[in-house]
């Protein structure tokens, strides 16, 4: 019998623990307690913040940006190149087309443009106190050029304490302005050059030294024009960013076709502003070309060479700078060259070359050529009213008058559909070459619209006949200040056409003075205070405004001619009147110039 184990002397063998090991199932490691699993977390982490902090930071980045191209467009309205404050004020709206203070800005330039609800709603926030410094000075540069000095004070007395070189620089800008608005071009001129312009930084006292020269320049006075020089000299040698604004000035005086005494004098001087343009700051393209003028200019022997220089400079030049090159060789009737620099192959593939090229065959008369060239797959690019123009001048030119006018109907007939800039080569196209008439359609289509307004009515000025009425000019001229009113030359012909029909605007003698006042030595204002003094009945202070002028009558205009002899003839002085009236063609006559001879 087996023994029962739990019982006997004996005791029970226990199991052997020790070499019967049992083993735990093993425990699975976490991924996150393996080193490179971490590392890879930690990057996408860290991918994951900067993902999410890039658009903000790019849209900070724009916002910089765009608030930096939107204080150049400030600058730029308030130094008058207003192209370039469009053209800085479209880069920052399309960076930055959320951005509240674009938006204000442009409200401001839809202001400019004559949108009465904007210069309410920016006038309105200004009252309420929300307008920041850019917007205060922007619309108190508005008001200043419409000529509302109250609404500037009041403008001006928002602007905080602490202000910046430049802001003060605008102001001054403004002030100025102001002045010159209000008939002291004299003043506007030394607030320019007054102890507070000497508060600003080098550079900004620069430009308002520059915009101070334009001003006695305005003065038509000898005097004033030698200290504009002497200071637009001085700027241009300081070598700042006001430098190469007064070179201009100087280069557009010496280039001044308009007599020896409007332009430079002394060759030494162009020398010098030959010698000084590279040293310019941000000089461009087109400055090369002033350059080049200028060059010529002061040698006009030397103009082939300079053109080749050009042509040579160019032929590596980016494609904008190249068709700016072949539009001043065409300016220049350099019409060869053109085609030459342009080569056959460009005119046939690219359409702004073809219609450079065709500017300069049409000048050379190379009609056929310029038909042939319509057919290449440029010519497929060039806009249908463009297209019928030149088949119409390429008609015309053959002797077919009938072609002529049914392509000349195709254009008017499509001016309406194109674009302004378009409209604005077609027009200036017939002006060139003496299509008045037709120039005039074109024209009153950018006057129609907002955008182009001022330039569409300065040209429907430029290409009425010198014989319209004052019945017929009236109209444009006040339609022509309704846009920019601060234009005072235009004021100063509205003012002439009106005493020429003195019954209807009895006002307008008044005016006359008052814009003598301004440009005392100028013979347009000499001679239309003179006709408000006849009209006044006071032939004697019409008389005394010629006194003590050096005036050569054989190179003045017709109308300035009319005027001295009715004032001789009110006074007595019939020989002289009558030697006088010899010269005039009567046939350049308005009506009314004719009737003031009688």
């Amino acid at each position: 019998m087996e023994k029962n184990p739990s019982s006997g002397n004996g005791s029970a063998e226990l199991p052997d623990y020790e070499q019967e090991v049992v083993h735990a199932p093993p425990m699975r490691e976490g991924w996150f307690s393996n080193s490179q699993s971490r590392k890879k977390l930690l990057r996408l982490l860290a991918l994951i913040l900067i993902l999410a902090a890039v658009p903000p930071v790019y849209r900070w980045i724009k916002n910089v940006r765009a608030e930096s191209l939107l204080a150049k467009s400030s600058k730029a309205f308030a130094l008058g190149d207003g192209q370039q404050g469009i053209e800085f004020l479209k880069q920052a709206l399309a960076l930055s087309p959320g951005n509240l203070v674009i938006q204000q800005s442009v409200e401001l330039y839809n202001a400019r443009a004559g949108d009465l609800p904007s210069r309410e709603k920016l006038l309105a926030r200004m009252r309420a106190g929300g307008s920041g410094k850019e917007e205060l000075l922007g619309l108190a540069d508005l008001e200043a050029n419409s000529g509302h000095p109250e609404v500037v004070a009041e403008i001006l007395g928002h602007m905080p304490a602490n202000i910046s070189s430049k802001e003060g620089l605008r102001i001054a800008l403004i002030e100025s302005a102001m002045a010159a608005y209000q008939g002291s071009l004299a003043n506007a001129a030394a607030i320019c050059f007054s102890e507070k312009a000497s508060s600003l930084g080098k550079e900004d006292r620069d430009l308002l030294r520059t915009k101070g020269a334009l001003y006695l320049l305005s003065e038509n006075d000898t005097e004033a024009r030698n200290q504009a020089e002497k200071v637009l000299m001085e700027v241009i040698r300081a070598k700042t960013e006001a430098s190469l604004p007064a070179w201009r000035i100087m280069t557009s005086l010496a280039l001044d076709p308009s007599g020896p005494e409007r332009g430079l004098q002394s060759a030494d001087q162009m020398a010098e502003l030959i010698r000084l343009f590279p040293s310019l700051i941000a000089s461009g393209s087109k400055d090369r070309l002033l350059l080049a003028d200028l060059k010529i200019k002061a040698e006009p022997a030397s103009q082939p060479r300079v053109v080749a220089a050009l042509s040579k400079e160019n032929r590596n030049a980016p494609r904008a700078e190249k068709l700016e090159f072949t539009r001043w060789l065409n300016a220049k009737g350099l019409y060869q060259e053109v085609i030459s620099f342009a080569g056959p192959d460009l005119p046939r593939s690219d359409t702004d070359w073809l219609l450079v090229v065709l500017d300069a065959q049409g000048a050379l008369g190379h009609w056929q050529e310029m038909a042939g060239m319509m057919e290449t797959p440029a010519g497929a690019g060039i806009p249908d009213a463009v297209k019928h123009l030149y088949l119409a001048r390429t008609a015309l030119m053959n002797g077919n008058q009938t072609a002529a006018d049914e392509e000349w109907r195709h254009v008017g007939g499509t001016l309406h559909l194109e674009k302004p800039e378009t409209i604005a080569y077609i027009a200036g196209y017939e002006e060139k070459i003496g299509e008045h008439s037709r120039a005039i359609r074109a024209y009153r289509e950018l006057a129609d619209r907002k955008e182009t307004r001022l330039p569409g009515l300065i040209g429907l000025i430029r290409c009425q006949p010198r014989t319209a009425s004052a019945t017929t000019l009236i109209p444009l001229y006040e339609e022509l200040l309704s846009v920019q009113p601060s234009n005072t030359d235009a004021t100063c012909d509205l003012t002439y056409l009106k005493l020429l029909k003195p019954r209807d605007y009895q006002e307008a003698p008044a005016i006359a003075e008052k814009l003598l006042t301004e440009q005392p030595n100028s013979l347009p204002r000499i001679s239309t205070a003179a006709l408000g003094r006849l009209r006044s009945n006071n032939a004697q202070g019409a008389l005394a405004l010629y006194h003590d002028k050096a005036i050569d009558w054989a190179a003045v205009p017709e109308p300035w001619k009319v005027v001295y002899c009715a004032v001789l003839k009110a006074n007595g002085h019939t020989a002289e009147a009558t030697q006088l009236e010899a010269s005039l063609h009567p046939s350049q006559l308005r009506p009314e110039e004719r009737a003031l001879l009688k």
